[in-house]
């Protein structure tokens, strides 16, 4: 799976996300979802599928667990909207905060959310990585010292998974979503 201007995903990668290769609990993230006609039970991967194995590659690559990545795929949105499917109308400012370490009391570890990414100055911390990082960027990995503090006026509504985050990771559905569709 390669992408314009970023790190390809190799292909015993994308068999170990797909299901070919791993045992219970290894590998096999995410599940192709079209039946390939004439090859019995084979299956190919939709454009959601795509979408999820560039998010996995990217978490993965910058030190997500595998575990955490894993139940990340079984979650939705708000609504039960699929983060995941490029012909979702989430829009295109869809961010995908993940917490790292500390634990965090909250039932996940992550949380979408929607800035407008065209506003300057950005109103959310989210926002305003995804800014300085660029218009291309599909993920931002950050580490904070002394922990992350709300620094924008949306923060609290936007941002509040970080509270206290040591690592954190935004990725850019939306950016992710529009190359799939390309």
């Amino acid at each position: 799976m390669r992408r314009p201007g970023g790190q390809a995903c190799p292909p015993h990668t994308v068999s170990y996300y797909g299901g070919k290769w791993g045992r219970e609990g290894y590998g096999r993230l995410i599940k192709p979802e079209i039946a390939d006609a004439g090859q019995g039970t084979a299956k190919r991967f939709s454009r959601r599928n795509l979408a999820q194995l560039r998010v996995a590659f990217l978490l993965r690559e910058t030190g997500l667990p595998e575990e955490e990545t894993r139940h990340l795929f079984a979650a939705t949105g708000a609504g039960k909207k699929d983060w995941w499917d490029p012909e979702n109308p989430m829009g295109q400012d869809a961010l995908l905060l993940v917490r790292g370490a500390p634990e965090w009391p909250a039932v996940e570890r992550w949380h979408l959310c929607t800035p407008d990414l065209g506003i300057e100055p950005p109103t959310s911390w989210a926002a305003a990585v995804v800014q300085a990082a660029g218009p291309d960027c599909e993920l931002v990995h950050v580490r904070f010292h002394s922990g992350w503090q709300p620094r924008f006026p949306n923060d609290s509504t936007e941002c509040w998974i970080l509270e206290g985050a040591h690592e954190a990771w935004v990725v850019n559905i939306g950016q992710i979503r529009t190359t799939v569709n390309k």
